[in-house]
């Protein structure tokens, strides 16, 4: 058999990952966009918040999730993402949103400019989630449910949800990023 070029360098697959648990993580903000709705949505403002892991065991959890997809899919998007809608007639969710951003960021004041939270950190809780698979089977994911304070995360000061069954409708990927300037991988 011929040597291949790459064999040195490529990672070995050999069907064991690293697996998030359900549970609670400090996070970092690395890239967001804001998207104006069309009029077909039910929602004003759409933030896309590109994120990941920045303490603890799994710490750059999704770069090394995105960094082996990568490997064998050029086109792999990142996976840590979580979207945040923003309703004019109900702002009771984003303004709990920006409140854990400003008490997780000392000093830190929303001035309606979605691009100064890219870098800033935030408690999130995780929990699992059913979703079919493109093989039509339900597999399970580990998903960004709530944003809290970080320091609501770092206390044990919170709650792991339910494992949010499947129910007709395969539900959306609310994921993340590494590098805080702009990142080329990143979805948007």
């Amino acid at each position: 058999m011929r040597k291949y070029e790459n064999f040195d360098k490529v990672e070995a697959y050999t069907g064991e990952y690293e697996r998030l648990e359900p549970g609670g993580y400090v996070c970092r903000i690395l890239k967001i966009e804001a998207v104006e709705n069309d009029g077909t949505k039910n929602y004003d403002t759409l933030l896309k918040i590109a994120f990941d892991i920045a303490e603890g065991e799994h710490k750059d959890y999704y770069r090394r999730q995105f960094d082996r997809k990568k490997q064998s899919n050029p086109d792999a998007k990142w996976p840590g993402m979580y979207y945040q809608t923003v309703k004019a007639d109900d702002l009771r969710y984003f303004k709990g949103f920006i409140t854990a951003i400003e008490q997780s960021n000392s000093g830190f004041k929303w001035d309606w400019d979605e691009q100064k939270l890219k870098g800033k950190v935030f408690g999130g809780i995780f929990c699992e989630e059913e979703y079919k698979g493109n093989d039509g089977k339900v597999h399970t994911s580990v998903k960004l449910q709530w944003v809290r304070s970080a320091d609501k995360i770092r206390s044990g000061d919170f709650t792991v949800p339910e494992k949010k069954l499947l129910k007709g409708n395969v539900s959306q990927n609310n994921s993340q990023v590494d590098n805080v300037d702009d990142d080329p991988d990143l979805p948007f």
